[in-house]
């Protein structure tokens, strides 16, 4: 019993601070919708210096667009490392993109799968959609037509993703139905497992 109490008021003394992070980084998302920069970039880099990994993942962001700063492929690949070494979902799949693409970093489409799948792991559609692109061209990994529909399904039924289901349903008319049967068991099984068990 002591020891839930313990936990109970720890909680309540950890909420203030949850919500003295979240509403900078709404700031900051608020003044980025905006086309205002600079002051996203003044609002996320304390949180970012701080180890948030949004704010490392949004940095990122900024530096890889050029937007409030001058475009610095080397200090959004730092970012990008930091968010996704903290287990950003969005920091992975971004740090993915720049493997695949070989932007600031050696192309690398082990690397990128990887960071892909992590992504993946914790449900993010965008890195399904690149896992599906990965396994559909055989960068990284063996070209799995299987494995790509059903990372397509996925990223299409977790964020409605017009090219996904674009994907998939090219791969779809060129399979048999027994291998259709699979990408959809597959896919149910990965979801089912939220998304922690897809092969």
């Amino acid at each position: 019993m002591r020891k839930f109490l313990i936990l109970a008021v720890s909680c309540l003394i950890c909420l203030p601070a949850l919500a003295a992070i979240a509403q900078p980084m709404k700031d900051g998302a608020r003044f980025y919708a905006q086309g205002d920069y600079a002051r996203a970039l003044a609002v996320w880099r304390p949180l970012a210096a701080q180890g948030n990994a949004e704010a490392q993942n949004n940095l990122g962001l900024l530096y890889l667009d050029g937007k409030g700063v001058p475009a610095n492929l080397t200090e959004a690949v730092r970012y990008f490392q930091l968010s996704a070494a903290a287990g950003s979902a969005l920091g992975q799949n971004n740090l993915g993109g720049l493997y695949r693409d070989g932007r600031g970093v050696p192309r690398d489409y082990g690397r990128a799968t990887r960071w892909f799948a992590a992504a993946a792991s914790q449900g993010n559609a965008a890195a399904m959609y690149n896992l599906g692109l990965m396994y559909e061209l055989g960068q990284g990994v063996k070209a799995e037509p299987v494995e790509a529909s059903m990372w397509y399904a996925l990223a299409a039924e977790t964020d409605g993703n017009p090219n996904a289901a674009a994907h998939r349903d090219a791969l779809w008319q060129n399979m048999t139905p027994q291998a259709q049967g699979r990408a959809r068991q597959m896919a149910a099984s990965c979801r089912q497992s939220g998304f922690k068990d897809c092969r």
